[in-house]
Order: C-alpha cells, then structure tokens, then sequence
C-alpha cells in the first residue's frame, strides 16, 4: 500500500516536471521559431543621445526593425565615433544632422542618404537684456557652439551669410562643451550660443533670461527643411538595398510613431535611458518637432546642406551641390514617406 502510494506520488511529480519545462520561457516552443530567429538581418543602428534620434529609439523599443526582419543592436558614440564607424562598417545605419554630413560626404564617405526623418531641432540664442535682437545684429560679436564645423555652426553661418555677415572675419567663433554654453553665454564670455535640443527648448522657455534669436522650426526659409536625415552604409545600399530599404521602412514607420504618440515616446527614452531630462520635456521637444518623413526631404536637405556649406566655405565652391546630392542620396525600393 506503501509502495503504491510512493510510486504514484513521483508519478506525479515526474509529469509536473515535465509539463513545467515544457512550459518554460527560455525554450524555444518550436522549430519554426528558431527559424525565424535564424532569419533575422542582424544590423548595428548608431546614436549619439539626443531626443532627436527619437524615432531610432522607438524603431527598437516598438519592434520596428523585427517587424522589417531586422535583429537591430544600437551602439552609442559621438559624431566622430559614428562617422568613422558608418565608413568601416562598424554600424550600417545613423540619424544624422544633415549640416554636419555635408564635409564627410563631399570627402567620399561611403554613406547614402534614403530618408529626411524630421524638421527643425536648432537654435541660436542670447541674454534677452543684450540689445541684440535679430542675426545680422552678430556683427562683431562671439559665438559660442559645441563644435567648429557642426551642424549648430553651420546652421546659424548659413543665415549670417545670406543676410551679408562675412562668416571668417565678422565674426568669432569659440567651441564648448554643449552642457557648458549656457553658463558660458550668462557670463558674458560670448555674445551668443548656437544650440541643437534639449538645450533649444529648455533655454528657449526662460525668456527672462534668454532670447531666441533663430529657431529652425519656425524661422523661414529653414522651417520647410529637414534638418535630419538618415544615412545607411553604401555597400549595403549597392549590394543589399533590400535590407537598406527594411532598415529605412523601420525608421519611417517609427518616426510616423513619434509623430502621433510624442507622449508616449518621451517617456520611453526617459526611462529607457536614451536621453538626460524628464519625459514631460521630452515630450515637448517632440511634439514640437514635424516627424512624417520624406524621401523626397531628404533629397532636399542634403542638396540644400551642400549649397549651405559651398556658401560658408565648408566644402569646395567650384562643386555642384545638385551633383554631390545626385551621388549620396538613393531612393530605395519599398521606401516611400509615412505622412
């Protein structure tokens, strides 16, 4: 009697364990999906951390790029990190400001653009009790940007130029570390501080203490324009455009995301640790910013990002800027805007 009921006790405890693993999470539930695993395109995606590179967040976090076939890996480095790892294969993909891609992409980096991914996202500022109240009034005066040569430079080089400022001899340029030029400009070390967000948005709101003097979002002609871009590695595009299609779908079908959900999106890259500050500014920044993409914006922005950079001397004046955006920009196959 014993011994039955033992038998029928480890009986029963042998079929749990059994029914458990069965069960367990760890364990693929069938063929077919290590399958599917084993079909995925494994690609590496570049960011740098800004609340502008929403949309590459919101491509991993949602499921953009497995919905694309994509197994995405997003590896964080600064612009020189990203430029010089997008030219040895190193990431095949990055969000990019289309200002600052302009001199890599006249020297022959081999990256194509396939997407404008949004508008706006730059500023310039100064104290508001300065006496300087529109751009041309920097005649003379100190510039303090993150970096000689970046896309906050150019963009505010750009307007000086086309309003009769000699860029190189009116003006005097300083770079900062972008978390210092807040204090930097309250100290009077420079006149004037040229900006990409947060820093935009959150200096811009303290108008007792600083005034906006250009605001790509808002400010013509530059408001029609896509500031960023997408750019994917060009052997990728030449010899596998199918998986720099997928991976630019992902990023359009993201962006259109943030577009709709700006909310939701801000707390995702707050807590998800992509960006410094709260959701709620976060959030901000991104209902702010126009996020349908366009194929053909991006064509633009960097036909534009070279006709601005000709005009600052960046690149070479004897180059056609229609040409070089001809070379760098391809309109993959199934890519087609989102808006």
């Amino acid at each position: 009697m014993k011994k039955g009921f033992v038998r029928g006790v480890l009986l029963i405890l042998v079929l749990v364990m059994l029914l458990t693993g069965c069960s367990s999470n760890s364990t693929p539930q069938s063929k077919g999906d290590v399958d599917v695993a084993a079909q995925l395109r494994k690609v590496k995606i570049g960011y740098s951390g800004s609340t502008c590179e929403a949309a590459t967040y919101i491509a991993f976090e949602k499921g953009f790029f497995l919905d694309e076939g994509l197994e995405a890996e997003l590896v964080k480095g600064d612009f020189g990190f990203l430029k010089d790892s997008l030219a040895t294969k190193k990431i095949d993909a990055v969000n990019g400001l289309s200002l600052a891609w302009v001199k890599p992409l006249e020297q022959g980096l081999n990256a194509q653009v396939t997407l404008g991914v949004h508008k706006g996202c730059l500023y310039a500022l100064v104290k508001a009790d300065s006496g300087i109240n529109a751009t041309t009034d920097l005649k003379g005066k100190i510039i303090g940007v993150p970096a000689i040569g970046g896309s906050q430079m150019m963009l505010l080089a750009r307007d000086l130029a086309t309003n009769g400022i000699d860029i190189e001899k009116d003006v005097e340029w300083r770079a900062y570390p972008a978390a210092e030029l807040e204090l930097i400009l309250e100290k009077g070390e420079v006149d004037a501080i040229a900006v990409g967000e947060p820093f935009g948005t959150t200096l811009g709101s303290q108008k007792d203490r600083f005034k906006v003097l250009l605001n790509q979002t808002l400010d013509q002609p530059y408001a029609e324009e896509y500031c960023c871009i997408w750019l994917v590695n060009g052997d990728i595009v030449s010899k596998e455009p199918e998986v720099g299609a997928a991976i630019t779908r992902a990023i359009s079908k993201a962006a259109h995301y943030v577009d709709e959900n700006p909310n939701e999106a801000g707390t995702i890259i707050v807590e998800k640790g992509y960006v410094g500050g709260t959701a709620e500014l976060n959030a901000t920044i991104l209902s702010n910013l126009p996020f349908p993409t366009s194929v053909a914006g991006g064509y633009e922005a960097i036909k534009k990002s070279f006709e601005a950079g000709r005009d600052i001397n960046i690149i070479d004046k004897d180059l056609d800027p229609r040409e070089l955006a001809d070379q760098c920009f391809t309109h993959l196959p199934g890519v087609e805007d989102e808006n």
